[in-house]
């Protein structure tokens, strides 16, 4: 590996550790600084050498990091890193469970410990991913600005399933997903000052198994 290629593997590692998504040419030339035609062929490079992989041929963000580019740019463990799949050490490690309490009426607290994986808990696979929320049309959903939902990349997404759906000209949004009889299908907010979107073009890149949120 060339050590311009290799600069290319770091910034798509870093845009998708940003984002959740794949980087488009035309997003890794920007980081570059570079044409879309030298990415280009740095990118046909480094697939034949097995360091991408195009699992959506003619999709624009169809390009994946194979496990050699993984473990060819994969850093010294440190704590707090993140795993070569994007999430991080810690969610592979269990917190105790102590009890229940109340959120209405007073019940008796009896400390009862439990162990409780946080990869189970939040439904962590290896193509699962967070993305940072920015707005508040899915604040119905208790999903507020700030928030960070777990997206899991390769579930096939059901008729109300809340996804991340790619629209034409790039733009991503977390809504539920309608598909319609028509074959349209309608994204749908949860908040009544945002309107539906409805599409016979998106590319759903995951589908929401949890939320987390800090205080």
């Amino acid at each position: 590996m060339t050590r311009k290629q290799r600069e290319l593997l770091v910034a798509f590692l870093e845009y998708q550790r940003e984002t959740g998504l794949s980087p488009t040419l035309r997003e890794l030339g920007e980081r570059l600084e570079v044409t879309r035609v030298t990415v280009h062929g740095h990118v046909m490079a480094l697939v034949q050498k097995g360091y991408l992989e195009n699992r959506e041929p003619g999709a624009s963000r169809g390009l994946e990091l194979t496990d050699a580019a993984h473990a060819a740019l994969a850093p010294t463990p440190v704590a707090g890193a993140l795993h070569a799949s994007g999430f991080p050490q810690s969610w592979h490690l269990s917190l105790p469970l102590l009890g229940r309490i109340a959120a209405g009426a007073g019940i008796e607290a009896v400390e009862d410990r439990e162990e409780i994986r946080l990869a189970e808990l939040l439904h962590v696979r290896e193509d699962t991913y967070l993305l940072e929320v920015h707005g508040d049309s899915m604040i119905g959903e208790h999903i507020r600005s700030g928030d960070y939902v777990v997206v899991e990349r390769s579930r096939p997404p059901q008729p109300g399933d809340l996804v991340v759906a790619i629209l034409p000209g790039e733009a991503a949004t977390l809504k539920r997903y309608r598909p319609q009889p028509d074959g349209t299908t309608v994204l749908e907010p949860a908040n009544p000052a945002y309107e539906p979107i409805v599409t016979r073009e998106l590319e759903i890149r995951g589908v929401v198994a949890g939320v987390l949120r800090r205080y």
